[in-house]
C-alpha cells in the first residue's frame, strides 16, 4: 500500500480514497423474515431406537445383586422403540411426551453366583410406557439465515445441544417365563402365593414410571437433528421379573392355582443337581424386596421439526423478486451512465466543430476567446 493511502476499516463506510476510488466497504446482509428464534421452532415430532436392559432380581453379574448399572448383564439387552412431541416452553426449557415400547430380559441362568443361577428363574416382559418429561438444554445450537447469501443455512456457533431431562408416566408390563420350550404368562400363576393366606396381594401390571437422563443432539440443517438420548427408569413395583419377596409353601400353590403355578414359582426342581435345595424352600428369599425394579434405554434419535423452512415456495418467491429488481436497478444504473457519456460527447464535438465568423480574405483572423457554457 502506497504512502499516504488508507486502509478501509471493516464494517464501516469512510469516505476514504483509495488510489483515485472510494474504497470498497462491507455491508451487514439484512436478516431474512424466517430468520430463526426459538418462538419459530417451538414444535418437534421425534423418533428413537436402541438397547435397554433390566436392572432387577433376575440375571445380572456374578455375585449379589448390586445397585444401577453394576449388575448390568449386557447378554441380556434386548430393543425399545419409541415416538416423541416436543414443545418448547422457553428457549431452553421444553415438554416431551412420549411413547415407547421396549422389551425387557433376565436370567438366572447368565450368572455363576449359586444362589442365582439355581434359582433357575427367567423371565421377558413387554414394555409400553406413556411419559412425560421436561428437558433443560445447558446447550442449544441456534439458526439464522442471511437474505442474499450465497449458504442457505448459516449456523451461529455449534451445532450441538445438550439436555438433562426428568419426568413421570405410567407403564405396562406383562411377564412370562419359559419351561420345556413353551412361554407362560406369570402374573395369573400367583407364583409368590398372591391372595392366599399370609401372602401379598396380587400385584398390578399397570405402574408409574419415572425417567430420569439426558442426551446429546446434532443439528443436520434447518428441519432435522439426529441425537442420543440416555434414560434411567425407576419404577412403583418390584414384580417387573414376578420375583420380589419369599418362597410360599408350594403344595399349596399347587393345590390352588395348579401345577405349572408350582412349577414357575420353584423352577430349580427342573436342574439335576442343586448343591442346597433348602435355599428354595419356604419362606426363603425368592427376590429382592428391598428396592423396585430398574430398566435403562438408550436410543439413536431422529427428531424433525416444523419451523418454516427458508427454502418454501414464498420465500423463493420473494428471493427471485429481490434479484428481478436489483438486476433492474443494474440496468437502469448502466442505461444512465450510457445517457451520459453520450451526451457529453456530443458536447465535446460541437467544440471541436465550431469556426469562428471573423474571416476575411481567406485568411485567419485571431479567434476571440468564447466561454463554453
Amino acid at each position: 500500500m502506497g504512502q499516504g493511502q488508507k486502509k478501509a476499516v471493516f464494517g464501516k463506510d469512510p469516505k476514504i480514497k483509495n488510489g483515485g476510488k472510494r474504497a470498497k466497504t462491507y455491508k451487514a446482509p439484512k436478516l431474512d423474515e424466517n430468520s430463526t428464534d426459538w418462538t419459530k421452532n417451538r414444535l418437534d415430532f421425534m423418533i428413537g431406537t436402541g438397547p435397554t436392559a433390566f436392572l432387577g432380581d433376575l440375571g445380572g453379574q456374578d455375585g449379589p445383586g448390586k445397585p444401577f448399572i453394576y449388575d448390568f448383564e449386557p447378554t441380556q439387552t434386548r430393543y425399545a422403540i419409541s415416538g416423541s412431541a416436543r414443545y418448547y416452553l422457553r428457549e431452553y426449557h421444553a415438554f416431551r411426551g412420549s411413547f415407547t415400547y421396549a422389551r425387557l430380559r433376565g436370567d438366572d441362568a447368565t450368572t455363576n453366583y449359586p444362589n442365582r443361577r439355581y434359582r433357575n428363574l427367567n423371565f421377558k416382559s413387554p414394555v409400553m410406557e406413556l411419559t412425560g418429561n421436561y428437558e433443560f438444554y445447558i446447550l442449544k445450537p441456534k439458526t439464522i439465515h442471511f437474505a442474499g447469501a450465497r449458504s442457505t443455512h448459516i449456523f451461529n456457533g455449534n451445532r450441538f445441544g445438550a439436555y438433562v431431562s426428568a419426568g413421570a408416566g405410567l407403564f405396562f408390563f406383562n411377564p412370562k417365563s419359559q419351561v420345556n420350550g413353551t412361554w407362560y404368562a406369570l402374573q395369573p400363576l400367583r407364583t409368590e402365593g398372591q391372595g392366599l393366606a399370609d401372602a401379598p396381594a396380587p400385584y398390578r401390571r399397570i405402574n408409574a414410571v419415572f425417567p430420569l437422563g439426558g442426551g446429546v443432539t446434532y443439528l443436520l440443517n434447518w428441519n432435522y437433528t439426529i441425537g442420543l438420548d440416555f434414560g434411567y427408569r425407576w419404577t412403583t413395583t418390584d414384580y417387573l421379573d414376578d420375583a420380589s419377596g419369599y418362597y410360599y409353601d408350594n403344595d399349596k400353590i399347587v393345590q390352588n392355582t395348579g401345577k405349572l403355578a408350582g412349577l414357575l414359582a420353584n423352577p430349580s426342581v427342573l436342574l439335576d443337581e442343586v448343591p442346597e435345595p433348602d435355599w428354595y424352600t419356604k419362606d426363603q428369599p425368592r427376590g429382592g424386596s428391598e428396592s423396585n425394579d430398574t430398566y435403562l434405554i438408550m436410543q439413536v434419535t431422529l427428531s424433525h421439526s416444523f419451523a418454516p423452512s427458508i427454502t418454501n415456495k414464498k420465500v423463493k418467491q420473494k428471493k427471485n423478486k429481490q434479484k428481478t429488481a436489483y438486476k433492474e436497478k443494474l440496468k437502469n444504473k448502466k442505461k444512465g451512465k450510457k445517457a451520459r457519456a453520450y451526451d457529453n460527447k456530443r458536447i465535446k464535438n460541437k467544440k471541436k466543430k465550431f469556426k469562428s465568423p471573423n474571416l476575411k480574405f481567406g485568411k485567419k483572423r485571431k479567434r476571440n476567446k468564447i466561454r463554453t457554457f
